[in-house]
């Protein structure tokens, strides 16, 4: 079956400050958000300018941010690799998909070739996630690609007044290459060359529009 949804990822910049800043102020995505939520706009916004600066080309990243993008309705969500430890080849992944785009693929094809990237670019062996115990299409999503429940932190979040858990899942390598290998056989398309490909066929294609 050849993949029908189209959704790349590709490094957060500076142009998406707004965007993001837009997503961090609805109560949605700051149901999702761990800490405290009622933060000024000034420092949501200091904490993306941070998080979008890059590092000296001499240093290791700290954390590689990425905008799931949509040629037909834009940026619909945010991913975040952090705690890299090269050593150790492990990483930990937050994600956020926009509300309105949760429903279907978008989701689910934006994760994927996250991972992929982790497993096949960066060369880890073990990424973890975090994610609250009310968070349901989260964590069934991730058991999904053959992860691990390997934590819980009873009683560790608060919302609307009640305490909540905490998961923690290890996804492997040799998790994710079963996984990987189960989406090339039945979703033509999804990986990450192809993905690289089809963006590099539509940049060309805008370009044409712009000159005509």
């Amino acid at each position: 079956m050849a993949l029908k949804t189209s959704v790349f990822i590709r490094r957060a910049e500076r142009e998406d400050l707004e965007t993001i800043v837009g997503w961090m102020e609805d109560p949605a995505f700051q149901r999702f958000l761990y800490g405290d939520p009622a933060r000024s706009p000034k420092q949501i916004r200091e904490q993306i300018v941070g998080m979008l600066g890059r590092a000296s080309a001499r240093t290791l990243p700290m954390g590689i941010y990425f905008m799931a993008d949509s040629p037909k309705y834009g940026p619909v969500g945010l991913f975040s690799v952090v705690g890299m430890s090269w050593r150790n080849r492990s990483c930990n992944i937050d994600s956020y998909i926009c509300e309105s785009r949760r429903n279907g693929m978008f989701g689910t094809v934006a994760f994927y070739r996250v991972l992929e990237y982790c497993f096949q670019v960066l060369n880890m062996n073990r990424i973890n996630i975090y994610i609250y115990g009310f968070n349901t299409r989260s964590w069934r999503l991730f058991e999904l690609t053959g992860a691990k429940q390997e934590l819980v932190l009873r009683e560790h979040v608060a919302r609307e007044g009640q305490l909540h858990e905490m998961y923690g899942y290890g996804l492997l390598r040799s998790e994710f290459d079963k996984l990987r290998e189960w989406f090339l056989k039945r979703f033509a398309g999804i990986d990450l060359e192809t993905m690289i490909s089809d963006y590099k066929q539509q940049q060309q294609t805008e370009a044409v529009k712009e000159t005509t």
